[in-house]
C-alpha cells in the first residue's frame, strides 16, 4: 500500500491483510498506514518508542471474550494511553487454492482466537484438522506459497484478493454476528469534548480483605456509570490478581472523575489507562482524535 497523505503509521499483529488492518482502515477511514508488526508486543514497543505514531491492539471478541495477552500488554506499557476504540465484524472467510474443493482439504490454518470461531465447521467437516498460525494473513500466504490444494486457510476477502486465493465459502465463524473490538494506543492521550460519549479503562489491585472489590466499584455505580468490560489477571505476585475495567460514561462528566478517583483512593495499586470516545466514532475531530 502507498503511504497516505496523512503520513500515519499505525502497528498491527501480523501481516497485510489481516484483521488488524481492517481495523485500521475502518478506524482511520482509509488514511492511515497499516505497519505490519510480528507480535503484541512488537505493536506495543512501537508504538511507545515512536517508531510509528498508533498500534493497535485486540481486546475482546463476542465469541471467545477478553483476550488476556492485551491486558497484560496494556499493564507493562505505562507510557501508552488508549486513545479510542473500534468494533469489526469477523466475517471468516475459506480460502483455498483455484481449483480446490472441501471435500479434499486436509488442513485449515488461523490465529488460534479466530480457529477457536471455527468450532461448527470443524465439527462438520472431521476430515479437516486446525492449524494454528501466528496470523490470519500469514496463513493465507502460506497456503498460496505452499500450493498444495489439500490446504487452506481461515481470513479475509482482502487476504484472498492479495495472495491470489478463492474464497471457497464464508462466514466459517459459529456465529454470524461474530464481532472484534480493537483499541488504539499512543503517547499522547485523547482529548474529548464535554459530554461526548466516552470510555474510561483503568487497572487496579485491591487489599485482600472482604468486599475490597466490590468497595472500588461501587463509587462508579454510584455516579451512574455503566462498566462495560471487567477482567482480571494474575500480577507478579502469587495469588494477587489486578483487575482491568472499563467505565462508560459522559466526556467530562465530574461525578465519573470523582467515582474514578474513589476508586484509586481503596486501591493498593490503580493506573488510569486512558479516557477514549465509544465507538462509532461520529465525528473524531470532535473527539480531538489525532489524525
Amino acid at each position: 500500500m502507498e503511504q497516505t497523505t496523512t503520513g500515519v503509521r499505525v502497528a498491527f499483529q501480523g501481516e497485510r491483510g489481516a484483521f488488524g488492518e481492517e481495523a485500521i482502515h475502518l478506524l482511520w477511514r482509509g488514511e492511515a498506514d497499516p505497519v505490519p508488526s510480528t507480535s503484541f508486543e512488537d505493536v506495543m514497543s512501537a508504538a511507545e518508542t515512536g517508531s510509528v505514531d498508533y498500534g493497535l491492539l485486540p481486546i475482546e471478541s463476542t465469541l471467545v471474550g477478553g483476550l488476556d495477552i492485551a491486558y497484560d500488554l496494556l499493564s507493562l506499557h505505562d507510557e501508552l494511553s488508549i486513545v479510542s476504540e473500534v468494533i469489526i465484524p469477523v466475517n471468516l472467510c475459506l480460502l483455498g487454492l483455484p481449483g480446490a474443493t472441501i471435500r479434499g482439504l486436509r488442513t485449515l490454518a488461523s490465529q488460534q482466537v479466530m480457529l477457536s470461531q471455527c468450532t461448527h465447521f470443524l465439527t462438520r467437516y472431521k476430515h479437516i484438522s486446525a492449524h494454528p498460525s501466528w496470523d490470519t494473513a500469514g496463513a493465507a500466504r502460506e497456503v498460496s506459497e505452499l500450493g498444495d490444494p489439500s490446504r487452506a486457510a481461515a481470513g479475509t476477502r482482502r487476504a484472498a484478493e492479495r495472495f491470489g486465493l478463492s474464497v471457497m465459502l464464508e462466514h466459517l465463524e459459529d456465529r454470524s454476528d461474530c464481532q472484534m473490538r480493537f483499541l488504539a494506543v499512543g503517547r499522547t492521550p485523547a482529548t474529548l469534548d464535554d459530554g461526548a460519549p466516552a470510555r474510561t479503562a483503568i487497572l487496579f489491585v485491591v487489599p485482600s480483605a472482604v468486599g475490597a472489590l466490590v468497595g472500588a466499584l461501587q463509587p462508579l455505580a454510584d455516579a451512574g456509570c455503566n462498566i462495560g468490560h471487567l477482567a482480571s489477571r494474575p500480577t507478579r505476585e502469587p495469588w494477587r490478581y489486578q483487575f482491568f475495567v472499563e467505565v462508560d460514561h459522559a466526556a467530562g462528566d465530574p461525578k465519573a472523575a470523582a467515582a474514578l478517583a474513589a476508586t484509586r483512593r481503596v486501591s493498593a495499586e490503580f493506573r488510569f489507562l486512558g479516557t477514549y470516545p465509544r465507538w462509532p466514532v461520529l465525528n473524531d475531530l470532535a473527539y480531538g482524535f489525532p489524525r
